[in-house]
Order: structure tokens, then C-alpha cells, then sequence
């Protein structure tokens, strides 16, 4: 009788364990870089012009979608990876302005919430002109956040990532 109730609570336990397990198997997008914004420090954002909004709309009518359209415009924001600093890397959505992208590390940093995440999911996409003024933003949806990250913030704001970039 024993023996039984130890197989029991054995098997109680390892089906917890690997309960435990699968719920946060792959909900981590962190990685090796040191990646660093300050949004406390004063920026300026680029303004689309008739043409911008015009490229826009055409590859929108092109893809056939008619969801919800986010457009990230550049910012004067510097971003640090690794300590090194690097100019026009963090954008701004003008239709959601407390929401930002970040080319280096494709990563999304919503004010307010606990860590940016990773939007590759759910069939997110992104298109950009040549100049990368701005990018346009369609199934935009949650992602995989960086859990190895400080809160998203108007202040400095910490993750580590990976290198992974959208645009070359």
C-alpha cells in the first residue's frame, strides 16, 4: 500500500513537472546583447509626406489587407548595443505613440508594460521604402517577450536580445 501511494505522488509530481515545463518552454526571447533605450531624453520624429502616405496606401491596396495599419516613423533616439551607440534604429507609431520599434534586435517596447517582446508571430509584417524613413506595419499583434529586460518605460529601459534584424 505504501509502495502504491509513492508511485502516485511520484507520478503527481512529474505530471506537474512537466506541466510546469511546457507552459514556459519557448516564452523567452531573450538573449546575449545589451541592448539600451532612453526615453527620457527629448526626440524629434520624421512627419510622412502626401508621397509617404501614397507608397503606403499602394502597398496596402497591393497586399490586399484590410486589417488594422500601424506606421513607425524614425526617431532622433539613440540606441546602445552592446555600449556602442547607434542613430536611427528606434521608430515611433504614429498611430499608437506609446509604442516604438527597434530595428537592432526587432523589438517592440510598450510604455507602460513589464518587457519589450519580439512581434514575429502571427503572421506580423513590416515593409519599408528604400529610404526606411518610415515602415509599415500590418497583423500587428503580441509577441514573445524578453523577460531579461528592465520595465518599458519614460526612462532608460534594458533588454538582451539577439541580433536579429528585418531590414538590411
Amino acid at each position: 500500500m505504501l509502495e502504491r501511494s509513492m508511485r502516485r505522488s511520484h507520478l503527481v509530481l512529474l505530471i506537474a513537472l512537466i506541466s510546469f515545463v511546457r507552459a514556459f518552454a519557448g516564452d523567452d526571447a531573450s538573449g546575449p546583447i545589451h541592448y539600451r533605450a532612453d526615453f527620457s531624453k527629448p526626440f524629434t520624429t520624421y512627419v510622412m509626406s502626401e508621397n509617404d502616405k501614397q507608397w503606403s496606401r499602394s502597398l496596402i491596396r497591393n497586399l490586399k489587407y484590410t486589417g488594422n495599419v500601424v506606421h513607425f516613423v524614425k526617431t532622433s533616439l539613440t540606441l546602445e548595443v552592446d555600449g556602442s551607440k547607434i542613430e536611427h534604429a528606434i521608430y515611433q507609431a504614429v498611430e499608437k505613440p506609446d509604442l516604438f520599434y527597434v530595428i537592432n534586435g526587432d523589438a517592440m517596447l510598450q510604455m507602460g508594460t513589464r518587457w519589450p517582446f519580439n512581434p514575429g508571430v502571427a503572421g506580423f509584417s513590416m515593409h519599408a521604402p528604400k529610404s526606411r524613413d518610415f515602415i509599415v506595419s500590418v497583423y500587428l499583434s503580441s509577441g514573445v517577450p524578453f523577460l531579461s529586460s528592465s520595465p518599458v518605460q519614460k526612462g532608460p529601459v534594458d533588454w538582451k536580445g539577439q541580433d536579429w534584424t528585418r531590414f538590411k
